[in-house]
């Protein structure tokens, strides 16, 4: 809980289009808060604080498609040209550049498979049995969600 007395929770929030929300979330699921906004068809992503109708407010960053550019923003415009990644970094203190999210980098969807559901729900059973917490994927952490700096180590 934050100060304000308003819940925020961390997670994801993808749109009709494809574009995706990754970062400080409401009650209600939406963006509220320092995020990461990834565009799925131009590949760019912008790192910033964004309100509920996903408007970026104050100082920001837009990383290129390949994330070897960095362009500062301000309430979600352009302004000024390039500038260095490890500035860009400090601005909205990340850890490290966002993954590369494009039509391109995501895994083709598949059908139904018998094997594969016998194999996820063992692995959340035998949690269940060893008292492990069941929150955590056997895909492992997602790529997309921000890793803060001032965030504690897990």
């Amino acid at each position: 809980m934050s100060g304000g007395g308003k819940i925020q929770f961390v997670g994801t929030y993808s749109y009709a289009t494809g574009d995706m929300y990754c970062g400080t979330l409401d009650i209600t699921g939406k963006p509220a808060g320092r995020g990461i906004l990834y565009y799925i068809e131009t590949g760019e992503c912008d790192v910033g604080i964004f309100d509920s109708k996903l408007r970026q407010l104050g100082e920001g960053v837009r990383f290129s498609r390949d994330r070897d550019a960095a362009f500062r923003l301000m309430d979600g415009e352009l302004e000024g040209g390039a500038m260095d990644l490890e500035r860009a970094l400090q601005i909205v203190e990340l850890e490290q550049t966002p993954a590369v999210r494009t039509r391109d980098t995501i895994p083709a969807p598949t059908t139904y498979d018998p094997a594969r559901h016998k194999q996820m729900k063992a692995y959340y059973v035998y949690r269940q049995l060893a008292g492990l917490p069941l929150n955590e994927s056997p895909c492992g952490p997602s790529p997309w969600l921000p890793r803060w700096k001032q965030d504690p180590v897990e």
